[in-house]
């Protein structure tokens, strides 16, 4: 239980990578906001399953594309837990389309959902970090289409691009208050997984693409979260500035998508 009384906040987790990182949180011993743009069945269940291990949670909805959306989301979690130790920026949008075929409105979502949404969320929680004064972490979940090309990854691809270096200079630029900044590249995902159930090696997976997975299995949403929880706690102390693959080891591999 390293991360025992903290408070965090997920954007975009009520279910998948969302959920598994909230879990993972919830399992070191975080209190947890979860966000999203709607609340559904899989929200409540993320809700019930943080509440079941032990820990306090609730939900915050807001479009996150949206500026006042966020701010009012921030002081809604302030309200409600006084605090706030960690963020994790996790909400996801993605229109893979071919590049002469990209509008400026795909390419605006984009950027406002997976990169936009970053920089302001993370300004509101370490204003908050930094005012109370404990320090923090904030984690934000890039992608392998960060670090390497896939055919009509562009909006996508060059705002998980942006998340890397905007990782980078908040770690410089915050750590004076003691927060911590770091982001996760997950690769090829099996989103559905269970949390706690044992991986399969291979479901829905392309033949052609099993030889470039070296771990010989999708990643699940529980290896995100780990991750996650890891670069929060005080094990990660000294690392700050860091893009870390949870891929398999597929950037390893050269496989170009």
């Amino acid at each position: 239980m390293q991360l025992a009384g903290k408070k965090a906040l997920i954007t975009g987790g009520r279910r998948r990578i969302g959920r598994g990182i909230a879990l993972a949180l919830a399992a070191e011993g975080c209190d947890v906001g979860v966000n999203d743009i709607e609340r559904d069945e899989d929200a409540e269940e993320t809700l019930r399953l943080i509440r079941d291990g032990g820990r306090e949670a609730d939900f915050f909805l807001a479009d996150l594309a949206n500026a006042g959306a966020i701010e009012e989301m921030f002081d809604a979690f302030l309200q409600r837990f006084g605090r706030i130790d960690i963020l994790v920026n996790n909400a996801y949008w993605a229109d893979h389309k071919p590049f002469l075929k990209m509008t400026e409105a795909d390419w605006d979502q984009t950027m406002d959902v997976c990169l936009k949404s970053y920089f302001l969320c993370s300004q509101h929680a370490a204003r908050a970090m930094a005012e109370q004064g404990n320090g923090g972490a904030i984690a934000s979940i890039s992608s392998v289409h960060g670090a390497r090309v896939w055919q009509t990854d562009t909006g996508y691809g060059v705002a998980k691009a942006g998340v890397i270096r905007l990782t980078q200079s908040m770690a410089v630029d915050l750590a004076q208050y003691q927060i911590r900044c770091n982001c996760v590249l997950p690769g090829y995902m099996d989103t559905d997984h269970v949390f706690g159930e044992e991986p399969p090696a291979w479901r829905g997976i392309p033949e052609r693409q099993h030889a470039h997975i070296p771990t010989g299995r999708y990643g699940t949403p529980e290896d995100i979260g780990r991750a996650v929880a890891f670069l929060c706690s005080p094990a990660a102390g000294q690392i700050t500035g860091v893009a870390l693959p949870v891929d398999g080891g597929l950037l390893t591999t050269g496989f170009p998508g």
